[in-house]
């Protein structure tokens, strides 16, 4: 009887992953569709499969479908991290934001474009400088990682003030910046999937498919770490091993995401929550990775859909619906 049961709730799970990535390809399909430059399905279909040289071919491979793939590819990496960080840190509020990665990746993209166009000839200078500021962020977790005794509170706390830290150095360079300086270190802040090209994709897919398949072989010990630590270690597991590298590997996932997209908020925190209430706790790192791409495919379609002839950037959209959503989540819980 105990067996039927658990095979029936293991088809109904599922069946609701299979749910999520039809829902993720729909979106993705409506993503390609919708704009200001609406497509049928059948000239979508046709630029997609056959290469019709066309508008709509051009609109689809050089616009639409690269920004679909880098809002899925970057939702989904960001939920991942998200979702590993909650388990080895034990936190429900633990992130890739939450360690200051997105303070420190601004004050990193910031800094390449107070220094002006000389460095900037290079197209991929703030990307990098970005990705670099980012993982001084990293190596600060590390290093208090590795302290004596320092509990997970502890690397949540310094995250904080890590990002604290860097916001302040943010508004110093903002200060001394001209006013061209500041809109681009603005508008680089809020957060855009179309600004990947197919090559940066690319990148992010390989880190995504690599970092997903050390979280995937490493799955039954992140289990049995929310038993405990002393319950771990007893069944084998190095947890602080684990927990380092699992820590280093999905700060350098989102470090990267965030180099080319820009700051996108509360994908990495809100996605494992709903993730966890649909699935609990099987299939947790893939649901999270397939919510956090249908939670920024659909913020991403819907900035540029919200406002006739505006395109808002998606990192807008994903807090202004974050933060309500999170705030469901809290109050929901405790009831």
């Amino acid at each position: 009887m105990i067996a039927k049961t658990y095979l029936k709730q293991k088809r109904i799970k599922l069946f609701y992953l299979l749910a999520l990535v039809i829902i993720l390809f729909v979106l993705i399909i409506a993503s390609v569709m919708i704009g200001s430059y609406n497509i049928s399905v059948y000239e979508c279909l046709k630029a997609l499969v056959f290469r019709a040289n066309s508008n709509s071919e051009l609109v689809i491979w050089q616009m639409r479908l690269p920004q679909a793939l880098t809002a899925s590819l970057a939702g989904g990496g960001l939920a991942l991290c998200g979702a590993v960080l909650q388990i080895v840190l034990k936190n429900p509020l633990a992130s890739p934001f939450t360690l200051g990665i997105s303070s420190s990746s601004a004050f990193g993209a910031a800094l390449a474009i107070f220094f002006g166009s000389a460095f900037l000839k290079n197209p991929y200078a703030v990307s990098f400088s970005a990705f670099l500021s980012s993982l001084i962020a990293t190596f600060i977790i590390v290093f208090i990682s590795k302290l004596k005794n320092a509990s997970n509170e502890t690397l949540i706390l310094s995250g904080v003030a890590i990002g604290s830290l860097f916001s302040a150095l943010l508004a110093i360079l903002q200060y001394f910046s001209s006013d061209t300086q500041i809109s681009a270190i603005i508008f680089w802040m809020f957060g855009d999937c179309s600004r990947a090209s197919y090559h940066e994709i690319f990148v992010i897919f390989v880190l995504y498919i690599l970092s997903f398949l050390f979280f995937l072989k490493n799955s039954i010990d992140y289990k049995l770490l929310l038993f405990g630590d002393d319950q771990a270690k007893s069944l084998g597991v190095n947890v602080e091993n684990l927990r380092l590298t699992s820590m280093v590997i999905a700060s350098l996932l989102s470090a990267s995401i965030v180099a080319f997209v820009g700051i996108i908020g509360f994908i990495g925190l809100i996605a494992p929550h709903v993730a966890k209430r649909i699935m609990g706790l099987d299939y947790f790192l893939i649901s999270s990775s397939i919510t956090g791409s249908i939670f920024l495919v659909g913020a991403d379609l819907l900035a540029k859909n919200v406002l006739q002839n505006v395109v808002l950037p998606v990192g807008i959209v994903t807090s202004f619906i974050g933060a309500p959503a999170f705030f469901y989540l809290i109050i929901r819980g405790k009831k």
